[in-house]
């Protein structure tokens, strides 16, 4: 029986690694274009709770927090839309063949849409705010989670279908019991693909004309060339996203905790 286990060493070995060579790097490039770790870390801290410089620019809530909180809505949003349809769409279409040959490209297609291009269209459709955002996050989670479940669906061996039919069972039956079932496993791993890069989606899509989120307070600071804000704020949303994917791993352990036991 495999058991998955909260603390790897190998990820700690890895961040010290990374703020070592962050540290390193401090040593011979100014200050005021790489702030060392400890001083954005502290900027994190001061920022987190309130931040009276952001008002300046016209951010609506002046401190990370409240913006993470924004970001965070939108995310959860856009990943729980985006999975229920992606997923209803790859489990469909992976049993009618005729319906996937005609998707397939499209959706292939879709995917390969840079999000910068995309975006505009979806500010000019949806207006700046919630919407535009949330739906840019939603497509790429539906594309992504319809290749993840079609593809899961259709690795399924036939002999359990097959069995099952011979059985006796209905089509009903043959979902619940059989393809849910055994695609579970492989759906939930690309949708803890898929929150991971929401986050960083999100933050790309507040960038082009939201007046909240993470991604208003890195335009805002970029705008005012403050590089020790920039990283506080990255960090900040490195952390919540890393939070979040912890919590989707604890989560699918248990859910799937079956699947985990018959390896």
């Amino acid at each position: 029986m495999r058991t998955l286990t909260a603390l790897d060493p190998l990820r700690f070995a890895g961040a010290i690694l990374f703020i070592a060579l962050w540290q390193t790097a401090t040593l011979v490039v100014s200050s005021i274009i790489l702030p060392g770790p400890l001083s954005v870390l502290q900027r994190a801290v001061a920022d987190f709770w309130s931040a009276p410089a952001l008002s300046y620019y016209g951010v609506e809530d002046p401190s990370l927090f409240a913006n993470l909180l924004y970001t965070a809505e939108n995310v959860a949003i856009a990943v729980l839309l985006g999975s229920a349809i992606g997923v209803t769409l790859g489990l469909l279409l992976a049993r009618i063949w005729f319906v996937r040959a005609a998707i397939d490209p499209i959706m292939m297609t879709a995917g390969t849409v840079p999000i910068l291009i995309a975006a505009p269209f979806l500010l000019i459709w949806f207006g700046v705010g919630r919407a535009s955002a949330v739906s840019l996050v939603a497509f790429y989670v539906v594309v992504i989670l319809y290749v993840s479940a079609q593809r899961a669906a259709l690795n399924l061996d036939a002999i359990y279908e097959n069995s099952a039919l011979t059985l006796g069972a209905g089509k009903h039956q043959m979902l619940r019991d059989i393809l849910i079932p055994a695609t579970v496993p492989e759906i939930l791993g690309g949708f803890r693909i898929t929150l991971v890069g929401s986050w960083g989606l999100e933050a790309v899509a507040e960038l082009l004309g939201s007046q909240s989120g993470i991604g208003k307070i890195l335009e805002v600071l970029a705008g005012a060339t403050d590089p020790q804000g920039i990283l506080a704020t990255l960090l900040v949303l490195g952390v919540a996203a890393i939070l979040a994917d912890a919590l989707a791993a604890a989560l699918i352990a248990r859910f799937a905790a079956w699947n985990f036991a018959a390896r």
